[in-house]
């Protein structure tokens, strides 16, 4: 009696076990918690870096009269890594625009196959954004432009952001597209969910 018992005791536990071991998020690549991790917090400190230049160089104009020649550019160039840091992440999240009235009113071989063409679309452009990108980096750096203010940014550094964003972009299509070999919907399986975030 005491054996049935302590039997029945262990088949209740298992099932509990297995439900923690659900309940646990599955463990996130390297690659995963680089993008989320590093990546992220950089764009983020370059974004609000941005908004304080922003904000001093507006109350300094409403206040004192007084606007300073590298607050512009610096906004810009700021916005721009930031941007550009983002664009893999975002689409592993599932923050781009996704249009899916069209999409989701066909059958699911139609739709298996409109879901390729987006991620060949993607890779396509990604690596023509790349690919256009580099040569002029390398010019940017032979010519050994400056930015216009009296910052004296080398061009090429500003400029890296593209080629590097297409990169991390290229990396989600990529993604992407081993989800749809797998058989699974590349645009929300490539992502995480919100609690992951």
């Amino acid at each position: 009696m005491q054996a049935a018992a302590m039997h029945v005791e262990s088949m209740q536990a298992e099932p509990m076990k297995g439900e923690a071991a659900s309940a646990r998020p599955a463990s996130r690549s390297l690659w995963d918690r680089f993008e989320s991790g590093p990546v992220l917090a950089i764009a983020s400190l370059l974004f609000i870096a941005s908004t304080g230049v922003m904000l001093s160089e507006g109350i300094n104009r409403a206040t004192r009269d007084i606007s300073f020649f590298w607050a512009e550019e610096s906004v810009r160039f700021l916005m721009i890594w930031a941007f550009f840091l983002t664009l893999g992440a975002a689409g592993r999240h599932g923050l781009h625009i996704r249009t899916e009235m069209l999409v989701d009113a066909m059958e699911p071989r139609v739709r298996r196959l409109m879901h390729l063409g987006a991620v060949v679309a993607g890779i396509v452009f990604t690596a023509a954004l790349f690919g256009a990108s580099f040569p002029q980096l390398v010019r940017y750096y032979t010519m050994g432009m400056m930015s216009e203010s009296n910052l004296d940014i080398p061009q090429w550094v500003v400029f890296c952001a593209m080629p590097l964003g297409a990169a991390l972009w290229f990396g989600y299509y990529l993604r992407c597209l081993v989800s749809w070999i797998r058989g699974e919907d590349p645009f929300t399986s490539a992502g995480v969910t919100g609690s992951e975030l």
